[in-house]
C-alpha cells in the first residue's frame, strides 16, 4: 500500500468530528479528498473549503474510483458498498489506522466495554504528574489524526506518550498500530446492533492484542486474556509471553490484587507504604497490594467500587512497567476524582416528611450505556441499607437486558424506566414505573422516597442504554438529569 498520500484520490465517509479531522490531515498530505455523508446538505456544509468535493452517501454506491476510503467510526463498515469496494481491491480503513500509518510516538491502548474512559483519563493524569508530556486521543480526548497535524508544527513540544482509548468500532478497522502496552478491561454484551453477534464484538476488541508488545490482563475477566491462549492457536507462546502484569480483586501473592493489611487507625491520607513504619493500634484495612505487599488503602481513594479498584490496578501496573516512581504514582491516583457523568454525586438533599428528615443522594451515571456498566454501579450498593431508586432506559442496542434482573431484584427498591426500550425493562421487572422524561423521573423519585419514609435514599441514573433515542449524547442526558434535580430539589 502506497502511504504517500499526495495526489491520491481518497474518500472520507462521514463528516462529523472524526471525519473533519481526517479531511484536515489528508489535505495537509496533498491528497484529493471527497466527503460523503448522509446529510442531504453536505455540499453546502463543506463548500467553504474549495479543496474538498462532497456528495450524499448511499449504502450501495460505487467507490471504485478511490484508492483509499476512510470510514468514520459511526458508519458501519459492513454496508454493501464497502464489501464491493474491498472485493475490488480497495483499501478500507478507519481514522486510527490512518493515524497508525504516520505516528512516531509511543502508544498505550485501552479498551473494554466499561471503564476505558476512566482508565484513559486517570492514566493520562498520572503520567502528566510524573512530568511526561501525554496526550489522550481516539475515542476520548483528541482525534488521533489531529495529533499528527499538531506535531507537524515545530513549535509544539514532542509528545512522550499517547494514550488511546479504542472502541470496538475503531479496532475493527485497525491493524497497523504499534502499542507499547494494551489492555482489555472487560467485555460484556454491547453494540450488537453494529457487530451482529457477541462473538463478532469480542473479536473486534481482541484485535488490540495483535498490535501490542506488552499486555496487562485482569484475572477476573476471561476475555481480558488473548483468546488465542484459550484456543491453543499457533502463536500461543508468543502471546502469553507478552503478558507483563496481571490484576484482580481476589487476594493473590502474585501481581496486583485487593487484600488486607494491619495499619494504624490513627493515620490516614498517605499510602500504606509510608505508614507501615508508624503502626500503633492496628486494624485490618482493605488495600491494593502487589505480590502480597500493600500499596495503598482503599479508604485513601476517591474512586470506590470493585470496578474502580480494577481500573486503578491497571493504571498502577502500566506505570510500574514504565518504571515511574511508585509513590508519586500512588499519590496521583489518590488525588484522582473521576469523570463527570460516571457515578458522579451531583447533589445531596434533605426531604422533610412528617417531621422526619430523609437524606437523598443523587448520582449521575449517565455514561452507563450498557448492562455491564449498570451492574457495576448497582454493585456499589451491595452492603447498603439505603432506599435505592434506579432510573434506566434508552436504546439498548439490541442487547439482552436479562443479566440485570437478579441485581435489580436484590438491590433496587424501585425501578423507573424511560426511552425507546423502556418496555424491555418492564418485561424484565413488571413493577417498573414508565415515565416520559427525566423531569418526570425526578418527580416520581421524590414521591417514592416521601412514601418510603427512610432515613437515607439514593436516586441513581444508570441507564444501561445508549442515549441517542432522546438526547444528543450521554453528556446531554446527564446534564438534563442534573438540571431536573436542581429544579425540583430544595
Amino acid at each position: 500500500m502506497n502511504r504517500d498520500l499526495a495526489n491520491q484520490s481518497i474518500a472520507v465517509i462521514g463528516y462529523g468530528i472524526t471525519g473533519r479531522a481526517c479531511v484536515r490531515f489528508l489535505l495537509s498530505q496533498q491528497a484529493t479528498v471527497c466527503v460523503f455523508d448522509r446529510d442531504v446538505n453536505i455540499q453546502e456544509t463543506v463548500k467553504s473549503d474549495t479543496n474538498v468535493k462532497a456528495a450524499v452517501f448511499e449504502p450501495d454506491m460505487s467507490l471504485s474510483s478511490f484508492s483509499i476510503v476512510v470510514v468514520s467510526p459511526g458508519v458501519s463498515p459492513h454496508l454493501p458498498c464497502f464489501a464491493t469496494y474491498r472485493e475490488q481491491g480497495g483499501v478500507l480503513i478507519g481514522d486510527i489506522e490512518l493515524f497508525a500509518w504516520f505516528n512516531k510516538t509511543p502508544l498505550i491502548g485501552i479498551t473494554g466495554s466499561n471503564g476505558k474512559t476512566t482508565v484513559t483519563d486517570m492514566l493520562g493524569k498520572v503520567l502528566n504528574s510524573a512530568g511526561l508530556h501525554v496526550e489522550l486521543a481516539g475515542n476520548y480526548g483528541k482525534c488521533a489524526v489531529d495529533l499528527l497535524l499538531e506535531q507537524a508544527h515545530t513549535a509544539t513540544p514532542a509528545m512522550d506518550i499517547v494514550v488511546l482509548e479504542l472502541s470496538s468500532y475503531q479496532l475493527e478497522m485497525t491493524e497497523s498500530l504499534q502499542l507499547e502496552f494494551a489492555t482489555i478491561l472487560n467485555i460484556t454484551e454491547d453494540h450488537l446492533d453494529r457487530h451482529g453477534s457477541f462473538e463478532a464484538y469480542k473479536a473486534a476488541k481482541q484485535r488490540i492484542f495483535n498490535m501490542a508488545k506488552n499486555i496487562v490482563v485482569c484475572r477476573d475477566e476471561v476475555f481480558s486474556y488473548p483468546l488465542a491462549m484459550e484456543l491453543n492457536e499457533v502463536g500461543i507462546t508468543n502471546m502469553s509471553t507478552r503478558i507483563c502484569a496481571e490484576v484482580g480483586l481476589l487476594n493473590s501473592l502474585t501481581g496486583y490484587s485487593v487484600g488486607e493489611i494491619l495499619v494504624s487507625d490513627s493515620l490516614s491520607n498517605s499510602s500504606i507504604d509510608s505508614r507501615s513504619s508508624h503502626l500503633a493500634q492496628s486494624i485490618a484495612e482493605p488495600c491494593i497490594q502487589f505480590n502480597g505487599s500493600a500499596l495503598v488503602a482503599l479508604s485513601d481513594l476517591h474512586l470506590k467500587g470493585s470496578h474502580n479498584y480494577i481500573n486503578i490496578m491497571i493504571v498502577l501496573a502500566i506505570c510500574d512497567q514504565l518504571s515511574l516512581d511508585r509513590q508519586l504514582t500512588i499519590k496521583a491516583i489518590c488525588d484522582y476524582k473521576g469523570l463527570p457523568h460516571r457515578f458522579e454525586t451531583i447533589r445531596v438533599s434533605t426531604l422533610e416528611v412528617a417531621g422526619k428528615a430523609s437524606t437523598i443522594t443523587w448520582i449521575n451515571d449517565s455514561k452507563s450505556t450498557n448492562v455491564g456498566a449498570c451492574q457495576a454501579a448497582l454493585a456499589c450498593f451491595t452492603k447498603s441499607d439505603d432506599y435505592l431508586v434506579l432510573i434506566a432506559g434508552g436504546d439498548a442496542k439490541g442487547v439482552d437486558l436479562s443479566p440485570l434482573k437478579k441485581i435489580i431484584d436484590s438491590q433496587v427498591n424501585q425501578l423507573i424506566v424511560l426511552g425507546k426500550d423502556a418496555h424491555k425493562f418492564i418485561e424484565l421487572i413488571p413493577n417498573a414505573i414508565h415515565v416520559r422524561n427525566l423531569q418526570e423521573a425526578v418527580a416520581t423519585s421524590l414521591s417514592l422516597i416521601q412514601k418510603a419514609d427512610r432515613a437515607n435514599a439514593v436516586v441513581l441514573l444508570s441507564p444501561a442504554c445508549a442515549s441517542l433515542d432522546m438526547f444528543v449524547n450521554y453528556q446531554d442526558r446527564g446534564n438534563m438529569f442534573a438540571s431536573a434535580v436542581n429544579e425540583q430539589v430544595a
